[in-house]
């Protein structure tokens, strides 16, 4: 496993400007310099396993993507829900199962009503 500090760069690039963040934004988010997140964006500079941590964590991206870039993507919404769940406490979890329950209900009483 090679560390692509090109692919990192493109998927940083493309996650900044998803969020619609200037560099300088995306800088003090991350607490790091402009200059070096430039040098990151260009491909110029890797960036520190923390930092990476840090940055996958703020996209909530998958590492996957960087580090394994040729693998299949065969089901990032449900790998996405899988990140975001790992960040919800317990409360949020209850209200995130209610929901699901919830949309599931609606959905079988509308089929039933056909």
């Amino acid at each position: 496993m090679d560390f692509d500090s090109k692919r990192f760069g493109i998927v940083l690039k493309n996650a900044r400007m998803d969020k619609k963040l200037t560099q300088a934004e995306l800088a003090e988010e991350l607490d790091i310099s402009l200059s070096y997140l430039k040098d990151l964006e260009g491909f110029r500079n890797s960036p520190s396993l923390e930092l990476f941590e840090k940055i996958i964590r703020y996209f909530n991206l998958s590492a996957d993507c960087v580090v394994y870039p040729k693998a299949e993507d065969k089901n990032s919404a449900y790998e996405q829900l899988q990140r975001l769940l790992t960040r919800c406490d317990n409360d949020q979890i209850t209200v995130l199962i209610a929901t699901a329950e919830a949309m599931l209900s609606l959905s079988e009483h509308k089929s039933d009503a056909r």
